[in-house]
């Protein structure tokens, strides 16, 4: 029995003695690694027109030999290259054209480099494919006017041309649809001359028209082209015009708040005493009423509680040598009916044809808001507000005023 336990115990020792010696002899085989250099950038997003280029350096980080290479989408291949001589290699260029059916998609491209021994490495590119903006062209002509006087018009065809069929083409005016202009039935749906036609008015004159030809396809894509027309008056005029006078609150940095209307000069508040006898309107915000404020120099609230010794000193209204009375009216007029003033005569008429009480002060003021007024110089005037910043001490105010010669 001992014998047999001995013999057993050989036969383990030399099967274990013979395993680790054939352990010795297995030589460890070398993965496949590889480093993929980009030699165009590949884009993580491109519209549905764009193209995708494949520019890729590869090359083995290991002593394995590559064989080749596969670029892929959706397990179709769109690529094959070969490695170099010595396995060590790879060049591959490929360019991939989104389409329309693409459009909202991740594309999953798949690069599969493969050894000689058929062991693979794998590395994904993914790419969002967006819609693109579909191509609208609106082209002026040339020949289309810049300037015309308020007694002409324009008329002109608009060559415009859609990849998508037309759904509309609009003209808009300072934001308003010119809907006699509006066209939406077209013989041809990709391309239409578009005839442009403006007849200008007295209520134009001296203004740069700001037009917008705005055409939208089918699939709701939007393009915009802009137009100016500047519109020259035709008569001579016994009146003076100032447009677009930025008059300031009692603490704005940038804008004075005394205005002079004769010349249309805007006097900031330091040195503001000596100009005291052209200035014919102060401005001023009033937080008890939260509003702007327009008034003549003569009145004593703006001299006892805006402008004062304590906060402009030698430049306060109380030491100004002169203190210029303008009576002011707030009255109703409308945009159009303030461009249509067309005469001294009638700048004057409308204060004095108003029933409203002559007054030192507008009271609170904002867009729209309209002003008569008659300067202690005896010249009738009118004040239209065309804009206000955000109400404020630091404020300003925006104004064309039309003033007798």
């Amino acid at each position: 029995m001992k014998q047999i336990l001995t013999k057993a115990m050989m036969a383990v020792f030399l099967l274990l003695t013979f395993a680790c010696k054939k352990d010795d002899s297995v030589v460890k085989k070398e993965t496949l690694s590889v480093e993929v250099k980009q030699n165009v950038a590949v884009p993580f997003l491109i519209t549905s027109k764009e193209e995708i280029v494949f520019d890729l350096t590869i090359t083995s980080t290991s002593a394995v030999k590559m064989k080749s290479a596969v670029l892929s989408l959706n397990e179709n291949s769109l690529v094959t290259a070969n490695a170099s001589g010595d396995g060590s290699e790879i060049n591959m260029q490929v360019t991939y054209k989104a389409t329309g059916l693409d459009i909202g998609a991740s594309l999953i491209f798949r690069l599969t480099v493969s050894d000689v021994d058929g062991n693979i490495v794998d590395k994904d590119f993914v790419v969002y494919i967006e819609s693109a903006p579909a191509e609208i062209l609106i082209n002026i002509p040339s020949a289309a006017p810049s300037e015309i006087d308020d007694n002409e018009s324009v008329n002109f065809d608009i060559s415009i041309s859609s990849e998508n069929d037309i759904k509309y083409i609009k003209v808009f005016l300072d934001q308003t649809e010119i809907t006699s202009l509006t066209k939406e039935v077209f013989t041809d749906p990709k391309q239409d001359n578009f005839n442009f036609i403006y007849q200008a008015t007295v209520a134009d004159a001296e203004k740069t028209l700001a037009f917008n030809i705005e055409v939208m396809d089918v699939l709701g894509n939007i393009v915009k082209h802009p137009y100016s027309l500047n519109i020259i008056r035709s008569q001579a005029v016994d009146f003076i015009t100032y447009k677009d006078v930025k008059m300031g609150a009692q603490r704005s940095a940038d804008e004075g708040p005394f205005f002079n209307a004769t010349n249309g000069e805007v006097y900031v508040t330091t040195g503001a005493a000596t100009h005291a006898s052209e200035i014919d309107f102060a401005t001023f915000y009033s937080g008890s009423s939260n509003a702007y404020n327009i008034v003549s120099p003569t009145l004593s609230t703006v001299s006892a509680y805006i402008y004062t010794v304590t906060g402009y000193g030698a430049d306060a209204m109380d030491n100004w040598a002169v203190r210029n009375q303008t009576d002011i009216k707030k009255i109703v007029l409308t945009q159009t009916e303030f461009d249509l003033i067309a005469s001294s005569a009638g700048i004057e008429a409308i204060f004095t044809n108003s029933n409203v009480t002559a007054s030192e002060t507008s009271g609170g003021v904002t867009t729209g808001s309209v002003l008569a007024f008659k300067t202690a110089a005896n010249k009738y005037g009118v004040m239209l507000i065309k804009d206000k910043s955000a109400n404020a001490n630091t404020g300003y105010l925006t104004v064309d005023v039309k003033i007798q010669e």
